[in-house]
């Protein structure tokens, strides 16, 4: 048989083609690296590298994000509308956040070069989350029609609220062995410490604690929340661990007392507040709870008795204030605390205006308060998806603490249900759940729970 015509030379000549085109491609980009600031080529060099490592190692992208939480200077897009303070400020992104979407699309890419992966991994919050964000991106639009907001400015927040939810779904559908979470979890923990070695480092200045590139004024309340975080994980290792495992116990009892100092140091209420909330949980479920509850009381003992005077005087200055203040029979609060409870009655006096939707994001103004945040934006169905969400977590936790047979599952789940119990409480005060800092650990951490409910075996 003789071959066609051409045949021969047919697959050199498309080899041939193919160097002739890479060829033309590197010098192209020579060129252009070569004229443009040195900024760009290095960035777009870190993108490659993250998107192919993402693309041929999940965990190694989940690692890198991970470990972005110590690296996260903000940039600027743009005013955020809406009226009052909101309006003064930015929309504020972190490389994190950018960090965050390209490991997404290499997830994407990921997906649909291995088909083996299938499509989201079916959980139990998965509904939740899906109605959360529909009820986002609705109320967005029709503040964006009654134009209530600014398209640009309403999207890019509501990608903010919703963002974090691609640390979930990666981590879900990634991790299949108890080996892989351990990994994970260790990664958490040893940015953890380092964060929390930063917090140290501040305090011997005199300013309030904050996690690194927050600003020139620095968001102590944010790493306050992270810490607390981090402390309820900790704790419930060191808790709820078996003797046989007394690296990782030992680790978390050390992590847990590590983290108080520059938490109490950051003079962020809401922080104390959600550490009280998670201390309640973990006084109530952990195995070792008389051990905690004895060293809180000789602790808050010592802390009366001894404590920083920057800490007497935050908690003085909440009840006596100084100038505009609000007063409650001979209750006086401090501005901050006033204008806090005047911007929820305003909340509150818009929420009427528009109950159902809500005015949409970024539609009313600024609020630094998640759960009367949450009921001007998106109206009582945005909160109730909200709610629905949380209580979807909170029972994969207790589902995690008291059913699985794996110690460091069940510990995992406990922490995760006093730290969802301490967020909860944080966000009083503080838009909790659109931190990036806080939202990032804990949905990969979520992550981590309920892919242990898929394949760890429940005890009978």
């Amino acid at each position: 048989m003789t071959a066609a015509p051409g045949a021969v030379g047919a697959l050199p000549a498309k080899r041939a083609a193919l160097l002739v085109f890479v060829i033309g491609a590197l010098l192209v980009l020579s060129l252009w690296v070569t004229r443009a600031p040195i900024q760009i080529p290095l960035a777009a060099a870190v993108t490659a590298v993250l998107f192919l490592a993402t693309l041929l190692h999940a965990e190694a992208g989940l690692v890198i994000l991970i470990a972005s939480m110590l690296l996260s200077p903000e940039i600027s897009i743009g005013g955020a509308g809406g009226g009052g303070l909101e309006g003064s400020r930015s929309v504020i992104l972190r490389t994190e956040d950018l960090v965050l979407l390209l490991v997404g699309f290499a997830w994407m890419a990921r997906m649909a070069i291995h088909k083996d992966l299938g499509a989201i991994r079916r959980t139990q919050l998965n509904a939740c989350i899906f109605a959360y964000s529909a009820c986002c991106l609705f109320s967005t639009l029709v503040g964006i029609e009654t134009a209530r907001v600014r398209p640009l400015v309403g999207m890019c927040f509501v990608a903010k609220y919703v963002e974090y939810f691609i640390i979930f779904f990666i981590t879900v559908n990634y991790v299949r062995t108890g080996e892989q979470l351990r990994r994970l979890l260790l990664a958490v923990l040893v940015t953890a410490t380092l964060i929390t070695a930063y917090g140290w480092w501040q305090i011997p200045s005199g300013v309030r604690p904050s996690a690194p590139f927050e600003g020139l004024e620095g968001e102590p309340n944010t790493l306050g929340g992270y810490l607390v975080l981090v402390f309820s994980v900790a704790c419930a290792l060191a808790l709820s661990l078996p003797p046989a495992m007394r690296r990782l116990k030992r680790g978390g009892a050390l992590l847990s007392m590590f983290v108080l100092p520059p938490l109490a140091a950051t003079l962020s209420r809401s922080s104390w507040i959600a550490l009280l909330a998670s201390l309640v949980v973990l006084a109530t479920f952990a195995p070792g709870r008389r051990r905690l509850i004895g060293a809180a009381i000789v602790a808050a003992t010592l802390l009366f008795f001894v404590h920083p005077k920057s800490v007497e005087e935050r908690v003085l200055y909440t009840f006596q204030g100084e100038g505009t203040t609000t007063e409650a029979g001979r209750l006086r609060l401090d501005p901050s605390s006033a204008a806090r409870l005047s911007s929820w009655g305003d909340a509150l006096r818009g929420f009427v205006q528009h109950p159902v939707a809500g005015w949409g994001v970024t539609g009313y103004g600024f609020l630094d308060a998640q759960y009367f945040r949450i009921l001007v934006e998106m109206g009582a169905v945005g909160l109730l998806a909200f709610v629905l969400l949380a209580g979807s977590a909170a029972v994969a936790f207790h589902r995690a603490f008291t059913t699985l047979s794996d110690p460091l599952h069940r510990a995992l789940g406990l922490g995760m249900l006093a730290g969802l119990a301490g967020l909860l409480a944080h966000a009083i005060g503080t838009n909790t759940f659109m931190l990036i800092r806080i939202m990032e650990p804990f949905w990969l951490l979520t992550g981590l729970v309920v892919a242990s409910l898929s394949f760890a075996p429940e005890v009978p």
